[in-house]
């Protein structure tokens, strides 16, 4: 052995580390870490060296490129290499043995591999070459892990997680979600850089969220985001329970009544009276030959598992053509003579009154609901008979009233009745006064008679000669109905008077 290998041989003999000290600098860093491309990273790193003697007066953390031996993290930024300048640092304490680097912006050139190297002031130093980190860099962030029950019911409380794998644990995703609710946020440590962070949302949820999306957004530091959503199934019972139908029926005719709800499951229907009865089972209730005195109020009940509800009650409007009431009628009241035609339609029917060959209007109309009455107050003269007469859409109707005897010429009649009596009693009493008279003439002395003729001269009287009216025609009013007044009843006593003098 030459001089040379002695030498060398001697150095490391004296010099050398021995295995126990090699085997206590030792680092722990995964072998690959994922990051996204934009964001940032952290290779998780600790490490450990010998027990000093004295203790350490200062620690430097250094990160090399090992390709080319390139500085990417210095405590000194003069040192950095300047694509890496501003976008590396340290994210735990040297001191405590924790040397993760974060790096940010990242991009296709910072795959590494790298490692770590420690300088220990008062003390010593090392380099961890043979552990090596390599970046995967991908353009696309890992997927999104979404979870919330398929079918819930309304108002219960629900859970929806969503959960995405990352590797930047300082500046973790940011979760979005679509309903209003209590958030609550996770952060696990997983392996290989690795971290998963968790949104859990607690809600109750109604129908106006059945068959509606719930989305979870993700944004990750660096701008860049994804979503995903589920469909939710939400139960429900019935409501907005409505009846579809034709309000307006013609008398007679069929009729189609439709119930609709809003549920989740579909529901079932029930037809029911206003007193409760059940009249159907189905979806669509049909009556038959629609009458006015059969219809009442009914409603819909809709039924599905998680409840029962039921519409409002509903009415048809039935439609009929006139119908006048027997109870219609004429009557007086001393000279006052008026008719009543009461009529019950649908819609409301217009009533007149036909007297002769004239058509009179009602002087009053009365409403009470589907019932018109129309009063006419008028001089019926002789007439026997007035007709009332209504029409609506659907059709017309007519009756024939008959008029009263009027007081006023009862009275008339009865007064000269009375007065041709009296005047045959006055005739005859008067005829008898003659008769005596006349007897009692016949038994006076002639002497007499002469001595008066003789003693007390007669004087004949002159009357003016009266004319005789020998044309009737002039007292007689044949044309008293010439100018009628259809609203008024005065004068009808007298007028029936007069022409029963011209009668005579």
């Amino acid at each position: 052995m030459d001089g040379s290998r002695w030498l060398l041989f001697f150095i490391c003999i004296c010099f050398k580390v021995t295995p126990t000290e090699t085997s206590l600098w030792t680092v722990k860093v995964p072998n690959e870490v994922k990051g996204l491309l934009g964001s940032c990273v952290v290779i998780p790193c600790s490490y450990d060296y010998p027990n000093p003697q004295q203790t350490p007066t200062s620690f430097t953390g250094i990160w090399r490129n090992t390709k080319g031996d390139q500085v990417i993290y210095h405590s000194v930024e003069s040192e950095i290499l300047e694509q890496y300048k501003g976008r590396t640092k340290l994210v735990g304490k040297l001191e405590e043995k924790n040397c993760s680097l974060m790096i940010e912006k990242l991009n296709q050139n910072d795959h590494g591999p790298v490692h770590f190297r420690i300088e220990i002031g008062g003390y010593n130093r090392f380099s961890y070459s043979h552990y090596k980190a390599s970046i995967l860099v991908g353009g696309d962030p890992n997927p999104i892990n979404f979870s919330v029950q398929e079918e819930v019911k309304e108002g219960q409380t629900v859970s929806a997680s969503c959960s995405v794998s990352h590797s930047c644990p300082t500046y973790p995703p940011a979760f979005h979600w679509s309903h209003s609710g209590e958030q609550r946020f996770q952060v696990q440590e997983l392996q290989n850089g690795q971290w998963m962070a968790t949104s859990t949302l607690t809600f109750h949820p109604n129908r106006t969220d059945h068959n509606k999306s719930l989305q979870c957004r993700v944004t990750y530091h660096g701008g860049k985001h994804q979503e995903t959503s589920q469909t939710l199934k939400v139960k429900y019972a019935p409501v907005n329970v409505k009846v579809e139908y034709q309000s307006d029926v013609n008398e007679g005719e069929t009729v189609n009544l439709k119930c609709s709800s809003d549920a989740n499951p579909v529901s079932s229907y029930e037809w029911h009276s206003e007193t409760a009865a059940l009249l159907y089972k189905g979806q669509t209730y049909t009556m038959l030959n629609v009458s006015r005195h059969s219809v009442e109020a009914l409603y819909c009940t809709a039924i599905n598992k998680e409840g029962r509800a039921r519409s409002n009650p509903v009415q048809l409007n039935v439609l009929y053509a006139p119908d006048i009431k027997t109870s219609s009628k004429c009557s007086s009241e001393w000279d006052v003579v008026k008719c009543e035609c009461i009529v019950e339609s649908k819609p409301p029917s217009m009533v007149h009154f036909v007297l002769a060959d004239r058509v009179l209007q009602s002087t009053k109309v009365e409403k009470n609901s589907s019932v018109i009455t129309g009063t006419l107050q008028t001089d019926f003269g002789s007439f026997k008979l007035v007709h009332c007469l209504a029409n609506n859409t659907l059709g017309n109707a007519n009756l024939t009233l008959s008029l009263p005897v009027n007081d006023g010429v009862q009275i008339i009649f009865i007064a000269s009745g009375v007065g041709v009596i009296l005047l045959i009693i006055l005739t005859a009493a008067g005829v008898g006064v003659v008769k005596k008279c006349r007897g009692r003439s016949r038994e006076t002395p002639t002497s007499g008679m002469s001595t008066l003729k003789k003693d007390t001269p007669v004087v004949s009287r002159h009357y003016a000669p009266t004319k005789r009216k020998n044309n009737y025609e002039d007292v007689c009013c044949n044309d008293i109905y010439t100018n009628d007044n259809v609203y008024g009843n005065t004068g009808v006593g007298k007028v029936f008077f007069v022409n029963a003098f011209c009668a005579k």
